[in-house]
């Protein structure tokens, strides 16, 4: 009998499920301790590094990626002594908005010279990028022989278009939009300068920057190969990973932490910087050797050290002239080790108003926009960017999904279970309706979630094929309880399927107050509807290593966790999904219905439609802002337009299981 077979498979799972969902309470923050992961293989670890930089990418905003406009750069010349020419520069990253800073250039030696971007972290306000420490080091390193690029923070020092502190939306947040996203951009378009300036060599160009300069540095090295060598100076911790609103740009650190970001500019050349006297004072015993051992899987154990100091949190001379030295034997040198150590030139800094930006020669811009102007302009760049996506024949349709699938993944912070992974747990068994349910829990190993299911048993047939029901309300307990729609959507589904209806996170069986009252809550953690999603997934795998062919329903607002579901997966099985009047152009209704950040940004539901053909799928009570035209065409594209059935009313039970019981439809 089937019931017998499924609970010889339930017997042999060992581990136990917790009794509360742990995601309820465990919440991550900046200030937790983190452990840090181990990898084995070099294979693994570069698996993993393709995820991680595509989880920073979307969550800095940089996937799929925006056109760059143009820079425009104005340059003026503001100060010359023997050694070194300073310039004010501003450079237009977005329309209208600018990126204020100073370009350093040595007069001696012989170009193209290497260069270094400066990012500085949360100094005094108005000085920003010129606070005397970085005017030191920038001036140090033009009469060192590179050129250097030092410019501000979104608010800081000349740049005034932003409140840097300011609170950022989630309707900001679905569509990847942060201060750390703006000003990771910022240091992409200050590498295009750079790379812009003939004097420059192309292939030895560096970033280092302090705190949550430090911050900068090291989102810049994650996303962008063009950087040679970084040095993030003393920031990168595992129990605290910055505490500005511009360092936790939402997303950033679910399930990673700073020093496995740090990692992915392996194998090239790393410093960290750290120092008894702030978080980073067990660097050399905790997080150095974390990233030493990826170099070490790459063979690059060379490429990375740790300078250690006791000067508190302060980019002090003995700190400065660390870098000088990594930054001259890795852009200088060839990599060799420096016969001496080289300190730091005399500096006589000139005043500090010679170096501001704006002036009457240089006065600032009437049309620069505000930020909520940008924020406009950056939702309608990314629509446009999707919408030039959309699949159009069976070519950039696949090319379509097998960029975007990993997109959706990473945005949903979804993870695909192993049938290994995956723990059961069996609770009791009674008749309903003439029906027999079997109560069980799932979950997946070292996550502690805990997620309850009910399964309709056959003690006369074994089915091939299986159901999975979700509901906004809660199936497992609709059906356990014998009540609602769904308990007649599971006694007709019977007679052809197995059945299992699950409560995801904080539905049904699985309501309860979540814990939710830290900083930058959704930099760190998933929202209730991303672990929705990952309930589906984890219930959709675990009926897949177990049955030939597994559909899916999801009715109320739960039809988009199964859409979004069935979207990050791959399956043979049937999808029917009520849409529940969901506008999916009102940004209010993602927030209060679907909120997922960063999921505008990547193409929302339009995406996951694209994704799902050529399945068999059934929409219905869609609203007439649902993008219907995307699946349209996506199914087009995939000469399967008679598998999808639309419709803007609801759709009765009788009418569903007729659609999923249809052997004809192909």
């Amino acid at each position: 009998m089937r019931f017998e077979i499924l609970m010889g498979v339930m017997a042999m799972v060992g581990a136990i499920l917790s009794e509360q969902d742990s995601r309820l309470t465990n919440v991550r923050h900046l200030n937790l301790r983190y452990e840090l992961p181990s990898y084995k293989t070099a294979d693994e670890w570069r698996e993993r590094a393709q995820r991680l930089k595509l989880q920073i990418q979307i969550a800095c905003g940089l996937f799929p990626t925006l056109p760059k406009t143009l820079l425009n750069p104005r340059r003026i010349v503001c100060y010359e002594d023997e050694d070194v020419v300073v310039e004010r520069v501003i450079l237009e990253t977005f329309p209208n908005f600018y990126l204020t800073g100073n370009l350093y250039r040595p007069k001696k030696g012989k170009p193209p010279y290497p260069a270094v971007l400066h990012p500085h972290g949360h100094v005094p306000q108005p000085e920003g990028r010129l606070y005397e420490r970085e005017r030191i080091r920038s001036m140090a390193m033009a009469k060192l022989g590179f050129v250097v690029f030092a410019y501000d923070m979104v608010g800081y020092g000349d740049q005034f278009q932003v409140v840097h502190r300011a609170p950022e939306t989630p309707n900001e947040h679905l569509w990847a939009i942060s201060k750390g996203g703006v000003q990771t951009w910022n240091s992409i378009c200050a590498l295009d300068f750079l790379l812009s300036l003939p004097e420059v060599d192309k292939k030895r160009i560096g970033c280092c920057g302090s705190s949550g300069g430090g911050t900068q540095t090291f989102l810049l090295a994650a996303v962008d190969d063009r950087l040679a060598i970084a040095v993030p100076t003393k920031m990168v911790s595992a129990h605290m990973q910055g505490g500005c609103i511009c360092e936790n740009p939402p997303l950033l650190r679910i399930e990673t932490c700073n020093p496995e970001i740090v990692a992915l500019f392996a194998p090239k050349p790393l410093m960290l910087i750290s120092d008894d006297g702030d978080w980073t004072k067990e660097t050399p015993t905790y997080e150095f050797p974390f990233v030493q051992s990826i170099y070490r899987l790459l063979n690059a154990e060379d490429r990375c050290t740790n300078a250690h100091f006791s000067e508190g949190h302060e980019f002090a001379q003995s700190s400065r002239e660390a870098y000088y030295n990594w930054a001259i034997r890795w852009l200088k040198n060839d990599g060799k080790t420096l016969s001496e150590p080289v300190k730091e030139p005399t500096i006589k800094l000139p005043e500090l108003q010679k170096f501001r930006v704006w002036g009457d020669d240089l006065p600032k811009p009437q049309n620069a926009v505000t930020w909520n102007a940008l924020v406009d302009w950056l939702k309608t760049q990314a629509n446009e960017t999707i919408e030039r996506m959309r699949p159009t024949d069976k070519k950039s349709l696949s090319q379509f999904q097998r960029l975007m699938r990993p997109a959706l993944q990473a945005t949903l912070s979804v993870f695909i279970p192993k049938n290994e992974q995956i723990v059961v747990q069996q609770g009791e068994r009674k008749e309903v309706n003439g029906l027999t349910a079997q109560q069980i829990w799932l979950g997946r190993k070292n996550f502690g979630d805990r997620i309850p299911a009910v399964q309709i048993l056959s003690e006369t047939k074994k089915a091939k094929e299986a159901v999975l029901l979700v509901s906004e309300k809660g199936a497992a307990r609709e059906v356990w309880d014998g009540e609602g729609e769904t308990t007649e959507l599971a006694k007709r589904l019977s007679e052809s399927f197995e059945v299992l209806a699950i409560d995801p996170f904080r539905t049904g069986m699985a309501s309860g107050e979540r814990k939710t009252d830290v900083q930058f809550f959704t930099t760190y953690n998933r929202t209730d509807d991303a672990e929705r999603v990952q309930d589906v997934v984890t219930a959709l795998a675990y009926l897949s290593h177990r049955f030939k062919r597994v559909h899916l329903i999801g009715t109320g607002i739960a039809g988009l966790w199964v859409l979004l579901a069935a979207a990050v997966t791959e399956g043979e099985g049937k999808v029917v999904v009520d849409v529940a009047q969901f506008d999916a152009n009102n940004d209010d209704e993602f927030v209060k219905r679907l909120y997922v950040p960063c999921l505008r940004r990547i193409g929302d539901l339009k995406t996951a439609l694209a994704l799902v053909a050529p399945r068999l799928l059934y929409v219905h009570n869609a609203h007439p802002n649902f993008p219907r035209q995307w699946a349209e065409s996506a199914y087009e594209a995939a000469n399967a337009k008679q598998r999808l059935s639309w419709k803007e009313q609801p759709t009765d039970t009788i009418q569903l299981v007729e659609w999923l019981v249809a052997k004809t439809q192909r």
